[in-house]
């Protein structure tokens, strides 16, 4: 079968996948731009929070307590990981050192999480008394490997749920048994980035394993369990990999199997952003491009990448925000800040608006924000000089935008190469008056330079910090994993892609555009499939969907079969993830639920609140 052959049998899939997505019109979907959007997609924001009295007022907020080793870098790592997973979880967090436990009464706490693996050398009491906390009716979430395993362990292993141990268990597969998060039930991820080592355990036939950790030659260890412990629980996170931001969300799974029933709000937003588009790169020329397709890069970006990148969009609906970078010259001197308007960008920027996506901004040019030694010397971008400049060169991109698009309005901002220092966040604000959202990297792996890394929240300025968590075209199962993380934590998918990604060889890894294309259309199937009720949205309307649930103030009060709930700053339709046991029932109009695991029994659901009160019955089974 020849080239042109398999691209047309590529095409007619999709076409019989955007007929399909047609045909479910019945469930609230309609044709909007030139894009097949869901009628629920757009976010309003209240100007002010709702004024109504709360069924429920009190403080409800479970409070944690994280014991950790300051003089250990992992320790103190894991430590600021989970305060921000509890964070999100809407848990109130106290932090402890581990060798000063015999000062704390447990029980003033409803769940105890141990961030640290120095037991043995640290722990001045008898870990008995923790296990009676536990016995009495306390969680506890053990959340690293022990370091050494000796007396502490020995008092408690069997407590946790545990027959037999043995010697340190290498591996680098991680296969999940369980909905530790929504969508992770059955999958299997493996690579050398999941290398890591476990305690080799035998478990009580009562405990519950939600992952399971799997060596090259197919052995399995249990990874993450829970046990019930007289009238407690405690969970095991058996690795010593948590402390990283990438396993935020599956740390925040592990807290959330302490609970029967747990809720917590999330973003509920699916973003899509696309780097230096338009940009001056599609006048370029490639012999990639040239040799499997006899066009120039412009005429591949016209003819192919485009229309297939709009093809895909349109099939399930989603957005693009694309990030206008106007030049790609090296000026940091204002006074040499010069633009010739490009046919080429104006073509994509026009086709991007028509096709009703956004436009946001990316820099006059592509040289970071930063000043001297603000990045790496082997990418040899040129420093600015101070704040003035950063500014001076962004109301350059004003001033052309309005230009060439004249009713665009710069709301969100990605940094070049990620990268952005103090003073060019605030030379952003400064020269952006609109700005609603800006969008760094969610994970910090430990790249040289001013990394604009960030957590989902709003800055104390307004300003919707909403971070992109993956990238590529192709992505592999680290990136995959990383995805489904953040989608168990905050409810987002957050994506970003290249134009030139099958011009790049580390990006590409040698591979065509169909084939980075069928690999980018399978994941989206995979997601879209997975997660349904997602909403694809533009980086302002997420961010303004992040502002609804960084804002939320959840009251909520389990008692026996019912949840009753009311949300104080209540700014707009608010989403929640409910994990239960149980069968949730909406008992009036202010909710709606929806399970979003698959299969029946245990899960999660989706609860969309549109009043400030709310209540759910629980039927059990």
């Amino acid at each position: 079968m020849n080239r042109d052959l398999k691209k047309l049998m590529a095409l007619l899939c999709l076409c019989v996948g955007f007929a399909a997505v047609i045909l479910v019109g019945n469930s609230g979907w309609s044709l909007q731009s030139f894009a097949l959007r869901p009628v629920a997609a757009a976010v309003t924001v209240l100007d002010q929070p709702v004024e109504a009295a709360l069924q429920v007022s009190e403080q409800t907020a479970p409070r944690a307590l994280v014991l950790y080793s300051p003089a250990h870098e992992d320790s103190v790592q894991y430590e600021k990981n989970i305060r921000l997973a509890l964070k999100h979880l809407r848990i109130d967090a106290q932090t402890l050192e581990l060798a000063r436990t015999q000062s704390v009464t447990f029980t003033d706490y409803d769940l105890v999480i141990l961030a640290s693996a120095y037991w043995e050398e640290e722990l001045t009491e008898s870990a008995a008394r923790l296990m009676r906390y536990v016995e009495d009716g306390g969680r506890l979430l053990v959340a690293t490997v022990p370091e050494s395993v000796g007396t502490q362990f020995d008092v408690c292993y069997r407590r946790m749920g545990v027959v037999d141990y043995g010697d340190y268990f290498g591996y680098n597969a991680i296969s999940f048994a369980e909905e530790l998060l929504p969508g992770l039930a059955g999958r299997t991820f493996s690579g050398e980035t999941f290398a890591d080592v476990s305690l080799s355990v035998t478990l009580e036939d009562s405990a519950r394993v939600y992952a399971w950790a799997q060596d090259a030659e197919g052995r399995q260890n249990p990874l993450i369990w829970s046990y019930d412990q007289g009238k407690g629980r405690v969970t095991v996170f058996n690795c010593t990999s948590g402390k990283g931001d990438f396993w935020r969300g599956i740390v925040a799974g592990c807290i959330n199997t302490l609970f029967d029933t747990f809720m917590y709000p999330v973003v509920n937003a699916l973003c899509l952003f696309i780097d230096d588009f338009p940009s001056p790169q599609y006048e370029s020329e490639s012999d990639v491009v040239r040799d499997e397709y006899n066009r120039s890069a412009k005429e591949f970006y016209r003819d192919i990448w485009w229309p297939d990148m709009l093809q895909i969009a349109k099939a399930y609906g989603d957005v693009y925000t694309g990030l206008f970078v106007a030049t790609y010259n090296d000026e940091t001197n204002p006074a040499s800040l010069t633009y010739t308007e490009s046919s080429t960008e104006l073509y994509f920027g026009n086709s991007l608006l028509k096709n009703g996506c956004e436009m946001g901004a990316h820099g006059y040019n592509h040289q970071p924000l930063t000043a001297a030694g603000g990045t790496p010397a082997d990418m040899h971008y040129q420093p600015w000089a101070g704040e003035a400049d950063m500014t001076a060169s962004l109301k350059k991109l004003v001033e052309i935008t309005g230009q060439m698009f004249p009713a665009v309005t710069l709301r969100s901002y990605v940094p070049p190469s990620n990268y952005l220092s103090e003073e060019g966040r605030r030379a952003v604000v400064q020269a952006l008056p609109d700005l609603e959202v800006i969008s760094g990297i969610y994970t910090n792996e430990e790249e040289e330079g001013q990394v604009y890394v960030q957590d989902f929240t709003v800055a104390g300025d307004g300003i919707a910090e909403f971070p992109r968590v993956t990238a590529g075209m192709a992505p592999d199962d680290y990136e995959q994993l990383s995805a489904l993380s953040a989608l168990g934590l905050y409810g987002t998918f957050s994506h970003f892609i290249h134009p030139d990604d099958v011009f790049d060889p580390d990006r590409s890894g040698g591979r065509s555009w169909e084939e980075l294309y069928r690999s980018y259309c399978s994941w989206m199937r995979d997601i879209h499939t997975t997660y349904p009720w997602l909403r694809p949205l533009s980086a302002t309307e997420a961010g303004d969907a992040l502002r609804i649930c960084d804002g939320a103030v959840p009251h909520l009060s389990y008692e026996g079969e019912l949840i009753r709930g009311s949300v104080e700053n209540f700014l707009g339709t608010t989403s929640f993830y409910l994990k239960t046991d149980s069968t949730p029932k909406a008992t009036d109009e202010n909710c709606t639920i929806r399970r979003i695991s698959a299969g029946k029994g245990p899960g999660y659901y989706l609860v969309t609140v549109e009043s400030p009160n709310f209540t759910i019955r629980l039927v059990n089974a």
